[in-house]
């Protein structure tokens, strides 16, 4: 048995385990932002452990709740460092929430090391219920002082690399 064997067989047996304990619970509901809505600042770490506030400093969100979403986002940084988003005012955030917890630990969190830019992480989808999402795209929120702006969903690479470009550098 080789080790993607191996990884295959913990995942296939957290995910079952997780399964026969009720596998998902209750979520209260959340209002989704939307155009004109004010976000709370609040904090997520990074996939290093190191705590980022979000706060009126953020002019955008990108985010995803899916991993196809996230590989949008991920292909759209590549050559990209953290310093490209810092002068933007762009935050990365990804909820992993519905990822098993040994598959996030084992294998997502430790690639995610390997990223030259900070990922923020939800492990809970309790702080980022709140954001707008489509499955399959990348989300940005863009906010003037905590405020949504513009929701924008995108479902190419190449064109949210584009866009993230022509996001104006901040002063």
């Amino acid at each position: 048995m080789n080790f993607q064997s191996v990884a295959r067989c913990i995942v296939l047996f957290t995910f079952l385990a997780a399964f026969a304990q009720g596998g998902s619970a209750e979520v209260a509901e959340v209002k989704v932002l939307g155009v004109g809505d004010k976000m709370e600042s609040f904090t997520l770490k990074d996939q290093n452990g190191n705590e980022h506030l979000l706060d009126s400093s953020v002019s955008v969100i990108l985010f995803s709740r899916d991993r196809a979403g996230a590989g949008v986002m991920t292909r759209s940084m590549e050559g990209r460092d953290g310093d490209f988003l810092a002068e933007r005012g762009v935050v990365y955030v990804n909820d992993i929430s519905a990822m098993p917890r040994a598959a996030a630990a084992l294998f997502a969190v430790p690639k995610m090391r390997t990223r030259p830019y900070p990922i923020l992480l939800d492990r809970k989808a309790d702080l980022t219920a709140q954001f707008p999402d489509k499955a399959k795209f990348a989300t940005l929120v863009h906010f003037d002082s905590l405020e949504v702006t513009e929701v924008e969903y995108v479902r190419e690479d190449t064109a949210l690399a584009e866009r993230l470009e022509a996001l104006p550098k901040k002063d």
